[in-house]
């Protein structure tokens, strides 16, 4: 039987810029800037397409309720995507500084 939920999460990442930003992910010879980047890319991305699903809806131009819900959870789960990537690189960078030289 098929989860409603595993449909939904599924949907949500097969998204355009969740594509890309994975694929730029797997790359061997991405450097750590590029993925940032990346993400920060993908995050506005999303972000823009949410808020124009969701203009739509006010102004009467579309009626897909479920597609802005959508489109705004894609854009939370990329926000939180990259707030997690900054979060990591704070760690990181505050575990050089407590190393002794």
């Amino acid at each position: 039987m098929v989860n409603p939920l595993q449909t939904n999460l599924m949907h949500l990442f097969n998204s355009e810029p969740v594509r890309t930003a994975v694929s730029k992910l797997s790359e061997q010879n991405s450097s750590f800037a590029d993925v940032l980047t990346e993400s920060f890319k993908t995050t506005n991305t999303t972000d823009a397409i949410d808020k124009g699903s969701s203009l739509e809806l006010l102004m009467g131009e579309n009626d897909d309720l479920s597609g802005m819900l959508i489109d705004a959870q894609k854009a939370e789960l990329a926000l939180q995507l990259t707030l997690q990537i900054r979060n990591k690189i704070i760690d990181a960078y505050n575990e050089v500084m407590r190393m002794s030289v």
